[in-house]
């Protein structure tokens, strides 16, 4: 905290108050050295050692504090840095938050409602019947929002180190160059990968085709040595790809403020409590939120911070915790 007058950045002399205050410290430091040659004077070389006890005395007392000032000064700026960082991100909330209130303030209350009860029935259709064309119209409906990542949603297989993703880097429709972009037509992609997003195996998904067809190509074209679960859990794909609409109903819902929170591009919900986005590890529950480039520095222990609070699930964050880091690391490096 600076003090009153002072700007930050600015030497300590500009709090005084010129002439008065700087006459008043030049005349004391001088009557104080006068003192000192008068008593030097009086009492000669006899005065010498008090002199030098006295200069020592205060080198004693004077050195530590000024070293305990540093570290406290320095405790504080990292405090600050700290607090900085979460006001940054209570006032991204604010920001979106007002815009969402201006989108409000611009659409009309019916128009509103025609789109919620319209985005309803295609997520609730998708959970019924998971089929292609389904999934296709969610995922481009949350694409649009701005809900998902650029790569898609991503779901853990049961029981395995794998995951299932719905790839929108790969989505494509007929005549069309943008992923992720096309029509009512379009080709879904499904991928399986690991941990940290690198592709085992992935397969295109036409609109008309069974989902299970499509899972028995992932398998048969899964490379390398991964566990052989996997395998049974894409027997029940159907299972997986709900998986996939409720990270996508969540998804819609954070981003049109139905949530408590706006969890950003979402890509994986590795848990009740627990949300990966594109932009960091967040807490579905209460606000708290390890942002990217906070998850990946490793001078900061975010793991030991976080598992102090007593309502931190230690299992559950530390299994999100890993993933996440995982996750982004590979982004960050691609």
């Amino acid at each position: 905290m600076t003090d009153r007058g002072r700007l930050p950045g600015r030497p300590w002399t500009s709090t005084l108050r010129p002439p008065k205050d700087i006459a008043v410290l030049t005349l004391a430091t001088l009557g104080g050295l006068a003192l000192v040659v008068w008593g030097w004077l009086l009492q000669g070389d006899e005065y010498t050692p008090g002199l030098l006890l006295q200069f020592g005395s205060s080198l004693v007392l004077i050195v530590p504090l000024l070293v305990l000032g540093r570290v406290l000064e320095r405790r504080l700026q990292s405090a600050q840095a700290a607090l900085s960082s979460d006001l940054a991100d209570i006032q991204a909330q604010m920001r979106a938050t007002r815009a969402r209130l201006d989108t409000l303030g611009e659409t009309s209350r019916d128009g509103l409602l025609d789109r919620h009860r319209r985005r309803e029935l295609l997520l609730r259709d998708a959970e019924r019947e998971p089929t292609a064309k389904r999934l296709a119209a969610v995922i481009r409906e949350a694409a649009n929002l701005q809900a998902v990542d650029d790569g898609g949603v991503r779901t853990r297989l049961p029981g395995s180190d794998l995951w299932l993703r719905l790839d929108l880097r790969r989505t494509t429709a007929p005549n069309s160059a943008q992923p992720g972009r096309g029509g009512p037509d379009e080709t879904l992609y499904l991928t399986l990968e690991d941990r940290g997003g690198a592709p085992v195996s992935g397969t295109a998904w036409a609109r008309d085709e069974e989902a299970s067809a499509a899972a028995r190509r992932l398998t048969a074209r899964r490379t390398g040595t991964g566990p052989g679960t996997a395998a049974a859990a894409l027997r029940d794909i159907n299972g997986l790809l709900r998986l996939l609409v409720t990270t996508l109903r969540t998804a819609i819902a954070a981003r049109t403020g139905q949530e408590q929170q706006d969890l950003g591009r979402l890509i994986e919900l590795p848990n009740e409590q627990w949300a990966i986005s594109a932009d960091g590890l967040w807490c579905r529950q209460r606000y708290f939120h390890i942002r990217t480039e906070q998850l990946l520095d490793s001078r900061q222990d975010w793991r030991r911070y976080a598992l102090a609070k007593p309502w931190v699930g230690r299992e559950q964050f530390l299994d999100a915790y890993r993933t996440a880091h995982a996750l982004l690391s590979g982004s960050a490096s691609q």
